[in-house]
């Protein structure tokens, strides 16, 4: 790995000896005649280690080093100094500086301690990494989904998590918005606080309002002592406002203030209280036309929209479906106690077919009911609601855009199996495939479900 390295000396002999010496040992090297140019080079980015003199004109080196250890701590910073300055430099020291080295410079134990502090970098480097990758992982593993769709959003999520932008997450009602949200929180700076929901449509504008904003005593009947809101419990964390198309404009305007100006005051109170808050929200309304006929805040719109996620419904992800049967499977047998090893064809193929108004959510209740009503190992047709039985009962069969020929062939086999009842032998007969091979694909298909767990 290549390490640049920021000298900063008002001396010019010493910033250009020790850039000479460095770039010996195959360091990139930049120079800084002083703390204001130093810094400045610091924002460009790419330096990893910082060598500074204590007394500066402009900028001191303790300057430089608070303003390190403040904005980029995981740069090791070397202060130099002269004989007549080392308690300042021991100050250094308890202030976060690396080490420090007396004037006259020792060459060789300077490089020794840049060595030693860029090996201490790159292992911090390391851990951060494989830290992130795990929360990363740990984020998403509620969320099930392989379809190219799905990873589009998961791309979405590991970039916008680390910024302080607004999310607005879109899309029907049992899609998943709020595991979207979870993954946001949980990748994010601010995992370590409070993430706060609030369902907006569950509660009446009063009550929302108090709920937000908080309360204080006497500000209506019933309000018999101070309450804080949901934004000041919040503060340092993440708050997920879910349904926002449901609030009224009175509240809109509170919401749209916070963004603004990050401050607000409780129902009933004069006292302004100042929040820290990143803002998720969900709807299942088109915004767009809801500001477009006057039921929603343009300038509310906008703020809320800056990153935008929109999260499709399950008949336009059919390639999930037979990961997340497996896991409700699983979820379901090891709550009641049963040992359901699978799914018959017929059964598969009309959950495959189905086109799942209520989507995920209606999906997992479905594969609840079937568990309970099973009486055996496998999971049969009759097990399913009778809405999603019948699925399996037609004479057309609808195979999506945009997938694969063998993705395809497997919704040509599967529903023609179901609309056969399950008859192997006819349904080889109308695909005009040999037995054999219609039960070497239907392994294939069981084999398959399951490796996607």
């Amino acid at each position: 790995m290549q390490y640049t390295v920021l000298i900063i000396d008002d001396e010019k002999n010493i910033r250009e000896g020790l850039g000479a010496a460095l770039e010996l040992e195959d360091y990139t090297v930049a120079l800084a005649s002083d703390g204001k140019e130093g810094l400045e080079r610091i924002q460009k980015g790419d330096i990893d280690l910082v060598i500074t003199d204590l007394r500066m004109p402009k900028i001191s080196g303790e300057q430089v080093l608070a303003k390190i250890t403040a904005e980029n701590p995981g740069i090791p910073v070397i202060v130099l100094t002269g004989h007549g300055s080392i308690d300042s430099a021991v100050d250094a020291m308890r202030n976060g500086a690396y080490d420090f080295l007396t004037k006259p410079l020792n060459l060789d134990q300077l490089i020794l301690i840049v060595k030693r502090a860029l090996q201490g970098r790159e292992l911090a480097l390391k851990h951060k990494e494989l830290q992130e990758e795990l929360n990363s992982r740990k984020s998403f593993e509620s969320i099930i989904g392989k379809s190219a769709e799905m990873q589009r959003i998961f791309e979405t999520v590991r970039k916008a998590a680390g910024s302080k932008a607004s999310v607005l997450i879109t899309g029907e009602s049992g899609v998943g918005k709020e595991l979207i949200a979870n993954a946001l929180h949980n990748l994010s700076p601010r995992r370590e606080n409070s993430m706060i929901k609030v369902h907006c449509a569950a509660l009446s504008e009063s009550l929302l309002e108090s709920e937000l904003f908080g309360h204080e005593k006497g500000a209506f009947t019933g309000a018999v002592a101070r309450k804080r809101g949901r934004f000041e419990l919040a503060h340092g964390g993440t708050i997920f406002l879910d349904e926002i198309g449901e609030i009224d404009q009175n509240v809109q305007i509170k919401i749209l203030r916070v963004l603004q100006d990050k401050r607000f005051e409780r129902v009933g109170g004069e006292e302004t209280v100042e929040v820290d808050v990143r803002l998720i929200t969900a709807t299942n309304r088109d915004l767009e036309k809801e500001v477009a006929e006057g039921r929603f805040r343009e300038d509310l719109y906008y703020r809320l929209n800056v990153v935008h996620i929109h999260v499709p419904p399950l008949r336009e992800r059919r390639d999930d479906i037979p990961l997340l049967i497996t896991a409700f499977l699983q979820e379901f047998a090891q709550e009641n106690g049963k040992n359901i090893e699978g799914i018959d064809a017929r059964a598969r193929a009309a959950l495959y077919k189905f086109d799942w108004p209520g989507n995920i959510r209606q999906l997992r209740n479905c594969l609840e009911s079937a568990v309970v009503m099973c009486s055996g190992s496998i999971i049969k047709l009759e097990d399913l609601p009778p809405t999603i039985a019948g699925s399996g009962e037609a004479d057309s069969i609808a195979v999506p855009a945009g997938i694969t020929m063998a993705e395809a062939e497997k919704i040509i086999i599967l529903q023609n199996l179901a609309i056969n009842k399950g008859n192997k032998s006819k349904t080889a007969d109308i695909l005009g495939i040999g037995r054999k091979t219609l039960h070497r694909k239907l392994d294939e298909y069981v084999a398959e479900d399951r490796g996607a767990t």
